[in-house]
């Protein structure tokens, strides 16, 4: 096998048990494509653990803050680099004064936190020096030759230019590959929906959030007095706001039936916060009114069809179940 076939047969390979591997294969493929190709196949380059440690951060970083999700099999006993970056990212709230989720390079973190984020990544460095760094090359207990070179508890590892450039000129498949296998982890530990979105979002430079100004005419229909679905008072002197019931970041969609009119304080303090089934059925019986209204006006586009099968499949509960998993 030549390098590329090598790198392929270890993230299609590498075990469930959690995804520190696909971790570890993206951070260094980033690192190939970011690094100026050198053509002489003779030169090892010098990586890191702490520049790999860095973009572990990222990548766990964004799908906790924005998706919390589960990234091994054992809920009670998360991986270690989860539990970092939940502490950095409880910091990260408290110094910042905001619990809305934000992409890592929007984030500031490194000059927010600056001692918290100089403590993380030491900590993300020496879970993978222990959990990662000389298993990765090991599948079905045979090792991979010809990858990389490391020494156990080393701060870097080496690796031939030729592999570098390797990975560089085949980033899209590999990427492709490590995001494909690292949602299938997260299929195994996670009843969270659209996966392979939420896994994709860390190769995005930000998560696009469309306006919600349209479903204004359908919400109004149902609730013209606009009474706030979460304080149940009704919204005066302001411009209602248009509330994810179950929180966007745990369904990355926009969706009628998961949106109600709310005062813009609601709103905001809400947070990332499941809703009590208390809510959830009062969202089943709006829905269940707001599709007889929009029939009763003689309403039928894509959102009236979209609302209906919510209504018959059940989707409010369906997700808010499996948000909750």
């Amino acid at each position: 096998m030549n390098f590329i076939e090598k790198w392929l047969h270890i993230i299609r390979n590498c075990s469930f048990d959690n995804t520190y591997k696909t971790a570890w294969a993206k951070a260094i493929t980033e690192i190939a494509i970011e690094h100026e190709a050198i053509y002489d196949s003779d030169v090892t380059i010098e990586i890191q653990l702490r520049e790999i440690a860095k973009n572990v951060l990222r990548y766990y970083f964004e799908q906790t803050i924005f998706f919390d999700l589960q990234q091994s099999a054992n809920p009670n006993k998360p991986p270690m680099m989860v539990t970092i970056v939940k502490e950095l990212i409880a910091s990260y709230r408290t110094r910042s004064g905001s619990v809305k989720p934000v992409k890592w390079f929007r984030s500031n973190i490194e000059s927010i936190c600056p001692e918290d984020y100089k403590k993380a990544v030491s900590a993300a460095i020496r879970a993978l020096k222990s959990d990662v760094s000389y298993r990765f090359l090991r599948i079905e207990g045979k090792e991979v030759d010809g990858v990389y070179q490391y020494e156990r508890k080393a701060d870097s590892l080496y690796i031939q230019a030729e592999n570098l450039n390797a990975l560089k000129q085949n980033k899209l498949i590999v990427l492709d590959a490590i995001n494909y296998r690292w949602t299938q982890m997260l299929e195994n530990f996670n009843h969270s929906p659209r996966l392979s979105k939420k896994v994709r979002i860390i190769d995005e430079d930000q998560v696009q959030r469309k306006s919600l100004s349209k479903f204004s005419s359908y919400l109004e229909f149902e609730n013209p007095e606009c009474v706030c679905f979460l304080c149940c008072l009704k919204i005066e002197g302001e411009t209602p706001a248009i509330d994810h019931v179950i929180p966007w970041s745990y369904l990355y969609s926009d969706d009628l039936w998961n949106l109600v009119y709310a005062h813009q304080s609601c709103n905001s303090s809400k947070s990332n916060v499941i809703p009590s089934e208390d809510v959830i059925q009062r969202l089943e019986q709006r829905n269940i009114a707001l599709l007889q209204r929009m029939k009763q006006q003689g309403m039928n586009d894509k959102h009236v069809s979209e609302l209906e099968m919510a209504n018959e499949k059940n989707f409010v509960r369906k997700f808010w179940i499996s948000c909750q998993g």
